[in-house]
């Protein structure tokens, strides 16, 4: 009798239907995550986490071995809850949103996207990046309304834009990390034109938080870009072009004067804007002393601050904002988590 044929160790695997079903939702999470202010108005889900949650519980068998930058999230986890279950002020929705967020995004988020390949990842971040940097630039020049889920601070006779993102700072923290994930377009004209919008997206928010941008955007210039002339090249063309759309028909001259009202204009609020955020920080050390273990929850934090003549916000920087809503212990274990998190993709050189 003839022998049975081994079975091929090498055959590719089926793709089933819920494999397809799975990717289809990842891509979709991921394209739509850095557009945020897509969403209905009267909610706090966004369209992504209509892709996003689907997407991970399709891929949750990877949760199912915890990995050791979970084990502090997962931890922190009960202590938020308690802060946000003891605060006077508390509300159902902000405690259902803190669970969503550290309790299942935070720890198991990543479960979604372990499929796609860090190429295609890249690709659609910046191509949803740049179409929120193509709303920015008309935002910015007054051929695009601002939409209803977003708050638009107004400029003069222009806006700080926001692009598809909900507030102007946070689109520039958006696209802020977007600009290491040029190298990874291949097509050099597609790679120019997505930096292109990227600047202009950022320029469109008139943010000082932009600097933050700089280091890699050098990085990925100096380092990665292998036809620099090229892109420097485009970099020109499209000053001379945003220059023109800006000028609106008015001369050199007026534009000049536009320009140096807009720098002069911010740079005049720098003093105030940072007085504001020291009187910001003080406040929240001061409370911070009251939250060894357990913090204030989202509503209490609020209250608090605004009692404080805070300005009707919270924590300027995040860190210090999440110490009051959910402790010193809490913030401490989160902190651990992402540093074993970013420990262990340094360990699969995965930068």
């Amino acid at each position: 009798a003839p022998r049975s044929s081994a079975p091929n160790s090498f055959a590719p695997t089926p793709v089933t239907l819920t494999m397809q079903i799975q990717s289809f939702c990842a891509q979709a999470a991921l394209f739509f995550l850095p557009l945020p202010a897509i969403k209905y108005t009267e909610t706090s889900l966004t369209l992504a986490d209509l892709f996003l949650i689907p997407a991970i519980l399709l891929n949750f068998s990877h949760a199912l071995r915890l990995r050791a930058f979970q084990i502090p999230f997962l931890l922190a986890l009960p202590l938020n809850l308690l802060s946000h279950m003891l605060d006077p002020d508390g509300k159902l929705v902000p405690i259902l949103q803190m669970v969503y967020l550290w309790g299942f995004l935070i720890p198991f988020g990543w479960c979604a996207f372990v499929n796609l390949s860090p190429q295609r990842i890249a690709y659609l971040l910046l191509i949803a990046s740049g179409l929120s940097c193509i709303v920015a630039m008309g935002q910015f020049t007054g051929y695009v309304e601002t939409l209803p889920t977003q708050k638009i601070i107004d400029y003069k006779d222009s806006s700080r834009a926001a692009g598809l993102v909900l507030q102007c700072n946070s689109l520039t923290m958006a696209l802020t990390p977007c600009f290491l994930f040029l190298p990874a377009v291949r097509q050099a004209s597609l790679r120019i034109v997505l930096l292109l919008l990227l600047l202009g997206g950022i320029a469109s928010t008139v943010s000082k938080s932009a600097i933050l941008a700089v280091p890699g955007l050098l990085f990925y210039f100096f380092w990665r870009e292998p036809e620099k002339a090229r892109v420097l090249r485009w970099l020109v063309a499209a000053g001379v072009v945003g220059l023109l759309v800006f000028n609106r028909g008015a001369s050199l001259a007026e534009l000049v004067d536009k320009l140096n009202a807009v720098v002069e204009f911010r740079l005049s609020n720098a003093d105030t804007s940072i007085d504001d955020r020291t009187h910001l920080a003080q406040v929240a050390f001061d409370y911070s002393s009251e939250c060894l273990l357990l913090g204030y929850g989202t509503e209490g934090t609020y209250t608090g601050m605004t009692s404080q003549g805070a300005m009707g916000q919270t924590v300027h920087v995040f860190y210090l904002g999440l110490l009051l809503i959910e402790g010193w212990t809490a913030v401490s274990l989160t902190i651990l988590g992402f540093l074993g998190l970013l420990a262990s993709l340094w360990s699969l050189r995965k930068y």
